[in-house]
């Protein structure tokens, strides 16, 4: 039988090419860093499952785009299926996804009282969950407290090694905002980052594409970023 395409709707995210282990707030010697790293080290004889979770700002989207980037890295096949973007399209989206390496699956949470999600889930790790495959699921809360009706979907939700991941402090986004800037050859001072903070949204997301600008304006005006030029850039 011919082996079935994965739908190409699943993958409506482009990954950031920028949002590896090594940029991960955390550090890279961070549990949950070296754990997902390991793991690809013993894929050959066993299936690798990791459940992240944390509320907001925590980080845990961004090691789902550094996992999906360092199996890449190793010539895996691997996908990023973000929830809040295809739930809408309904569980067809999970067709054929288990020809993949490895899959990262952002915001599971969203799918708790959708009895057709849960069971497709629920179906999809059983035919995913054998050697040579990697499975790595985020949401905001433990599985015992994400109200999902279906009690086995928990229990596949358990059965992997689980990481709490805390929300990023000011001082954490700061500090994430002038190594991003310096892995991009950018100049960005502590003072201009918090000054960030202080005028625009926390949302980390948010902060990067600002930060995006920021780096486009300041080659185009061959201008170092001080806090007079980040207020006209942005227009504050």
């Amino acid at each position: 039988m011919k082996a079935v395409e994965p739908v190409q709707m699943a993958l409506p995210v482009t990954l950031p090419d920028d949002e590896t282990f090594a940029s991960y707030f955390g550090g890279e010697n961070s549990l949950e860093v070296s754990h997902l790293k390991s793991a690809f080290n013993t894929l050959a004889t066993s299936f690798q499952y990791t459940y992240l979770c944390g509320l907001g700002d925590s980080g845990k989207s961004h090691l789902l785009y550094a996992t999906c980037i360092h199996a890449q890295e190793r010539g895996l096949s691997t996908m990023l299926l973000s929830m809040r973007e295809v739930i809408d399209f309904g569980p067809i989206v999970l067709e054929g996804l288990e020809s993949l390496d490895v899959l990262c699956i952002d915001d599971v949470h969203l799918v708790a009282g959708n009895d057709a999600w849960e069971k497709a889930l629920f179906n999809f790790f059983n035919r995913f969950s054998e050697p040579k495959k990697c499975l790595v699921v985020t949401a905001d809360l433990l599985p015992d407290m994400l109200n999902i009706t279906l009690p086995d979907l928990v229990s596949r939700l358990k059965w992997g090694t689980t990481f709490q991941i805390r929300s990023m402090s000011d001082d954490d986004k700061a500090e994430a905002l002038v190594k991003r800037a310096n892995m991009r050859g950018l100049e960005l001072t502590d003072e201009c980052a918090r000054f960030l903070l202080t005028r625009l949204s926390r949302d980390m997301r948010a902060l990067l594409d600002v930060l995006d600008k920021l780096d486009h304006a300041s080659m185009a005006a061959q201008r170092k970023l001080t806090i007079p030029f980040i207020k006209s850039a942005l227009k504050l």
